[in-house]
């Protein structure tokens, strides 16, 4: 376990580096065996985390170890969990391009980024709910369900994997996507991928 504390702790600093999880925002999460998690403190900056503020809970939220209060999205990390069995991590962060595509309502584009397509597939936006409210784990509930990342309106970004490099990799390439997207607007639009072109990436992205 003390492995995978560390290793939060990693992916929050490098988040926070890269610019994607400002003052004490977003969180980061792990399924563990025996319906056992580990997630977050609340509160603190993701780039000075110990993995003593990662704290170990279980299926209900209560802290088993660690220092700390869970993060205040923990609803909406244990909902995604029991709603998708094949992914064990997940990452909440505030990206700033792919943040601002959640608060104009302009949804990333699904024909733009061949690798986009196959590590994550489509990126919708949710409604707006209040952060950190059953609203909010309730709506990015029935996103979660089917889709690898979204963006949650006027707020950031979540993204799901296998394991924490993946939800972590998905994160990092939901805002290469929003930063490739809105310099492509500047530039007067894109060239689409084609729809068999398309077909043929969403097949690849089946064996990987």
């Amino acid at each position: 376990m003390y492995k995978l504390r560390q290793q939060i702790v990693e992916i929050g600093n490098r988040l926070w580096l890269g610019r994607m999880l400002p003052a004490g925002d977003g969180n980061i999460s792990v399924r563990l065996e025996q319906e056992r998690f580990l997630i977050t403190a609340s509160g603190i900056s993701k780039g000075f985390l110990t993995p003593r503020q990662v704290l170990m809970i279980d299926n209900n939220g209560t802290v088993l170890d660690g220092e700390g209060q869970p993060s205040s999205e923990l609803v909406m990390h244990l909902v995604a969990y029991r709603l998708r069995g094949d992914i064990d991590a997940i990452v909440h962060a505030h990206p700033p391009f792919a943040s601002a595509f959640a608060c104009n309502g302009i949804e990333l584009p699904y024909d733009m980024l061949s690798e986009a397509i196959v590590k994550i597939g489509e990126i919708p936006t949710t409604p707006f709910e209040l952060p950190s409210s059953i609203g909010t784990a309730e709506c990015a509930a029935s996103f979660a369900k089917n889709f690898n990342a979204f963006l949650l309106k006027n707020h950031g970004a979540v993204a799901l994997g296998r394991n924490l490099d993946e939800a972590f990799l998905r994160m990092e390439l939901v805002e290469h996507l929003a930063k490739t997207a809105l310099i492509a607007r500047m530039l007067g639009g894109y060239d689409k991928i084609p729809s068999e072109a398309i077909n043929a990436l969403e097949e690849m992205a089946k064996n990987i």
